[in-house]
């Protein structure tokens, strides 16, 4: 399992400067992995919905300031880096159809209203659960691409400041590109968007459906 000293040093490693043993110690190397690697493992969270980051939680009630406008106020999860949806809870299944013209889960047909303002989110579910992709990122969970894009851009940017060589840090800086969109795309290819399909009651009849 890598740790974020590994990765700084195949990032160090890239441009061809000297390793290191902790982000702490008095060298130009860990100076420059401590400046630039965490801050960028945040923009890493916002570079695509991956999959890994995704999560769900029960929302914490806060008092609601907007009781003219929503029926419910929540605090936002501390490690949140985007909103998904809100769920409401429901009956247990009894019976799902294994197909059809529908969405699945059955909610997606209904996107239930939220508003996010301020740290907090609004809503008129009772007890409600947020589905988000969580900011909070550690090298250790990263997906093999994900991390090489990790690497490179880290090694971009600790390039110039280290090595001095602005021709490097440019050729460092296209590698991360292309390393990033590879990363991204396969997250595409692993976990496509679904577009939500609204489905009239006639085309429910004719699968079979609620007859």
């Amino acid at each position: 399992m890598a740790t974020l000293i590994d990765s700084c040093n195949e990032a160090l490693a890239q441009i061809a400067a000297g390793q290191i043993v902790s982000l702490t110690e008095g060298t130009i190397e860990a100076r420059e992995c401590k400046r630039f690697a965490e801050p960028l493992l945040l923009e890493i969270a916002d570079w695509a919905e991956w999959h890994f980051q995704k999560r769900r939680v029960t929302l914490a009630a806060v008092a609601n300031d907007r009781p003219a406008e929503w029926l419910y106020a929540y605090a936002r999860p501390t490690d949140m880096a985007e909103a998904l949806a809100i769920r409401e809870v429901e009956e247990a299944a009894t019976s799902l159809p294994i197909a059809g013209p529908g969405d699945f889960p059955l909610q997606d047909a209904v996107p239930i209203p939220f508003l996010l303002e301020n740290g907090v989110i609004y809503c008129n579910v009772e007890s409600a659960t947020l589905s988000y992709v969580s900011g909070s990122m550690d090298v250790s969970v990263l997906p093999p691409l994900v991390r090489r894009a990790f690497v490179l851009e880290l090694a971009a940017r600790i390039c110039l400041p280290i090595k001095k060589d602005a021709k490097m840090a440019q050729f460092a800086a296209q590698q991360a590109e292309v390393a990033r969109l590879r990363a991204i795309a396969d997250e595409e290819n692993k976990a496509p968007h679904r577009q939500t399909r609204y489905v009239s009651e006639a085309e429910w009849a004719r699968a079979g459906y609620g007859v």
